[in-house]
């Protein structure tokens, strides 16, 4: 990734029609308030969709026989309806919509038609609700970026100033999906347009500022994950999150081509009818749900009880294998979702196995005929499973999206804590190098190409 940086004493050069300043601020403060209105009215949808979910699961065990085709046939329903919408209505409104907005910023795609914004509400609320494991932040993001293109343009903006809205909006999109202003500032300065100008910062900030103001109005501050207090750790420790971020980076290498193949394995069974192949992946992730609900949907709310130390390490192995399946594999149903959740509990699974598995070790050791000599020592130099799980979901955020500052202030964001800002630094640095040295490109980058050149896709 190249960031270029604008350094000059003088500020650039306005192009011939585009806005001065304060006109700019003000129509990024409009987009960024219908942003938020749009985007907790999108997470108000979700909570409610994954409760009734939740409550159908409960209401077809009265039938042990055949209570389990209840969840496969109201799944397979409501992704094919959703791949419907997307297929019928907005093509663009498939998957993600983050490769759309940096397309756009960087002048290789038009911004998306209006029309992807109901299809990416009503089709993300079905997709996800539905138990498929993507992430709400695609389909805000997206809504953003169209929100901020439609206010932009309807006041008579010129191109390069509908850019900078989309994308603005875009990153006030991602933060009222994770409660995140600054991540969402990060986001559009280090993924979307990768480079930086007085302009889009100043649009940026007004945008997210006011999504925020009015998301937190309507859902509340209360931070994405709570996080009992944590020791400071040591300079000696840093040496395992180094080693957490390189696991990870190979692993986020691993997940990005997984990615990859579910999409080209979708795309090669030509013969069956693209809705019939969505319900087919809607039906298998109903079929977990039966059997397991909480590895279903968006990931949320079991990557806090893997903060809280809910699961056992047979119970992490488990989770970890299901979410890595279930997240690649629901994408390739090309529903409305994002992939940044499904990473994030991913990262933290791995993390919290890499702490179990240390604190067994430590145990063990402690236990044994060095205990005496090594006992005190080893707890200030092994981190604790809980700081591991969340290093863990920064980086392999960056391993696999490569926005390492963007993962960072993410997650201290969500997490409501620095207390980890060295750790995450070191474990993102070693996931930042080991990809490219495994010839992984960022992931966003890949779909792009996809989505720029659909004739390069091969099974």
């Amino acid at each position: 990734m190249k960031l270029s940086l604008n350094t000059s004493i003088n500020p650039p050069l306005r192009e011939p029609g585009s806005a001065n300043l304060f006109v700019l601020a003000l129509i990024a403060l409009i987009s960024g308030a219908l942003v938020g209105l749009v985007g907790a009215a999108f997470c108000l949808a979700l909570r409610q969709a994954d409760q009734s979910r939740d409550v159908v699961i409960g209401w077809a065990r009265q039938w042990p026989e055949f209570g389990w085709l209840i969840p496969v046939v109201a799944a397979s329903g409501l992704v094919m309806v959703a791949r419907w919408l997307v297929q019928r209505f907005a093509p663009l409104a498939s998957g993600s919509g983050v490769q759309h907005v940096e397309a756009v910023m960087q002048g290789e795609a038009e911004p998306a038609a209006g029309m992807v914004l109901p299809v990416k509400f009503i089709g993300g609320t079905l997709a996800i609700g539905s138990g498929l494991a993507l992430g709400r932040e695609g389909p805000t993001v997206q809504m953003g970026a169209v929100i901020g293109a439609l206010v932009g343009k309807s006041f008579s903006a010129i191109r390069a100033d509908v850019q900078v809205l989309q994308s603005a909006a875009a990153g006030a999109g991602l933060a009222v999906a994770f409660n995140a202003p600054m991540g969402g500032v990060a986001f559009v300065f280090e993924e979307l347009s990768r480079h930086f100008e007085a302009r889009l910062m100043i649009a940026t900030l007004a945008a997210c500022g006011a999504a925020m103001v009015v998301a937190r109005a309507l859902l509340g501050d209360p931070p994405e994950f709570r996080l009992d207090a944590l020791p400071t750790p040591t300079p000696a420790s840093l040496i395992f999150y180094l080693i957490l971020g390189a696991l990870l980076g190979i692993l986020g290498t691993a997940y990005n081509r997984a990615v990859i193949r579910w999409l080209n394995l979708f795309n090669r069974f030509e013969r069956i009818p693209i809705l019939l192949r969505a319900a087919g992946v809607g039906g298998v992730v109903g079929l977990v749900a039966w059997f397991e609900p909480r590895w279903t949907g968006g990931g949320e709310r079991i990557v806090q009880g893997v903060l809280d130390g809910q699961f056992t390490l047979m119970g992490l192995s488990g989770l970890f294998a299901a979410r890595w399946l279930l997240g690649t594999f629901s994408y390739s149903a090309g529903a409305p979702g994002g992939l940044f959740s499904p990473l994030l509990l991913v990262g933290a699974t791995f993390g919290a196995l890499l702490g179990g598995t240390l604190g067994e070790l430590l145990s063990k050791t402690v236990s044994g005929c060095f205990g005496e000599v090594l006992g005190p020592l080893l707890p200030g130099l092994i981190p604790s499973t809980p700081a591991l799980a969340v290093v863990g979901m920064a980086a392999f955020f960056t391993a696999v999206v490569r926005a390492p500052l963007t993962g960072l202030i993410l997650i201290m964001e969500m997490t409501a804590s620095t207390t980890l800002l060295l750790p995450i630094l070191a474990a993102c640095l070693s996931a930042s190098i080991v990809p490219p040295l495994l010839g992984s490109a960022p992931i966003y980058d890949t779909l792009r190409q996809r989505m720029l050149h659909p004739d390069q896709r091969r099974a």
